[in-house]
């Protein structure tokens, strides 16, 4: 019994020594020795980063300080496939900054080693990441682009894009547009996304030409390559946004009772004949509108003018008030107007305006001029209403775009 508990402990002993001396065998491939000892495996990186690419990636990383670095090789698909190149020496920290192309799509792990000049290399560092391909393209095709919810021409003549939101997940980094400015050059602008409430200028577009773009996708917070899809028209740009023109209209100030003045218009002392308010009458509610009155106790306006100033690009334009109510005591005579420069003319020099039209028995009133270059022009109302009771009120004044 005591023979066979030392062969046993023989063999227990022998196992364990085995075992030893293949661990030892492991991790010699990673020994390096010199003269004077053992020492240390040539440097890592750290920080290792993939960044996905179309079926390629950048690998980036930091080594810190190990000047016997030389070259590292990277590898994947399970180490059938690699890569190798020089580490460019740039002072106590070097970077690492390869692209590896020709990746399937999908996930992907690739292992590296350093080497220092004698061929030794370091213990093996791992780090993962997602390329993207076909697949992803197919997905956003079927996604098609970003839409465009509707356009118009600001008063200083920049064409406005209002984009629909759009979700985080979806991956949109931005859109490309391309349009033709006032001076026939075609452009192309790069517009970084924002998520909701977003809105495009475009300074100097023309309104003659279409314009067009592409949605911009990266399918992670970060990539190397951008996807996009074929290009979209953007809605025609049919109207110029002047600035408080709709009712409900917005007051700058009030007399606190009834009358006040409109907010982003400009109005002349002739105008305003309520002791200094003239132009909208806050007495029925919220619902306030474009409205002038002489007479009820009133004095009558002569030459009163109520105007915005805006520059426009060449174009076929059509001025447009729409009537709510009018009253004709005898004298009422409203003109819409539009003017180059600042400013309205007096009744007695319509002749030099651009165009006019004077409200006819209160029905809608409109008239079409055309630019030939950008021009700043001022738009609005040319007002003459006797002191015996006349009134017009407008729900609208719009300035349209004719194709």
């Amino acid at each position: 019994m005591k023979i066979k508990y030392i062969k046993s402990v023989l063999l227990i002993l022998a196992a364990g020594m085995a075992g030893t001396i293949f661990s030892c065998t492991k991790m010699d491939e990673y020994k390096k020795y010199e003269a004077d000892g053992e020492i240390q495996y040539p440097g890592i990186f750290d920080s290792l980063k993939v960044i996905p690419g179309r079926n390629r990636a950048l690998v980036t990383g930091v080594l810190l300080s190990d000047p016997k670095v030389v070259k590292y090789r990277i590898f994947w698909n399970g180490g059938l496939d690699s890569l190798e190149a020089p580490l460019k020496r740039s002072g106590s920290v070097d970077t690492l900054s390869q692209i590896v192309n020709n990746l399937p799509e999908g996930p992907i792990t690739f292992e590296i080693h350093t080497y220092d000049a004698n061929g030794n290399k370091s213990i093996p560092m791992t780090v993962s990441g997602t390329i993207y391909g076909d697949n992803f393209q197919s997905s956003i095709n079927l996604r098609g682009n970003r839409e465009v919810l509707g356009s118009g021409l600001s008063v200083d003549g920049a064409v406005r894009l209002i984009w629909a939101d759009v979700e985080p997940y979806v991956g949109v980094v931005g859109m490309k547009i391309s349009y033709s400015d006032v001076m026939d050059m075609e452009r192309d602008t790069i517009v970084p996304v924002q998520l909701s409430d977003q809105v495009t200028l475009l300074p100097d577009a023309s309104i003659q030409k279409p314009i067009t773009y592409h949605t911009l996708f990266i399918p992670d917070a970060y990539g190397i390559d951008t996807l996009t899809i074929g290009a979209s028209q953007a809605p025609e740009v049919s109207e110029v946004s002047l600035l408080n023109n709709v009712h409900p209209v917005k007051v700058a100030e009030s007399d606190g009772s009834r009358w006040a003045n409109l907010l982003d218009w400009t109005a002349n002392d002739q105008l305003k004949n309520h002791n200094g308010y003239g132009g909208t009458d806050i007495s029925g509610g919220s619902d306030y509108k474009i409205f002038f009155e002489a007479g009820y106790g009133a004095p009558a306006i002569v030459d009163g003018k109520l105007y915005q100033k805006v520059t426009l690009p060449p174009g076929k334009y059509t001025f447009d008030g729409s009537i709510d109510w009018w009253n004709n005591g005898g004298q009422n005579q409203v003109y819409l107007v539009a003017a180059k420069g600042e400013g309205l003319p007096d009744t007695n020099e319509l002749a030099t305006a651009i165009g006019y039209k004077m409200v006819d028995n209160g029905s809608d009133v409109q008239f079409s001029f055309e630019l030939s270059q950008k021009t700043t022009l001022s738009l609005g109302c040319l007002v003459n209403l006797g002191d015996n009771g006349n009134s017009m009120r407008f729900n609208s004044l719009r300035l349209y775009i004719n194709r």
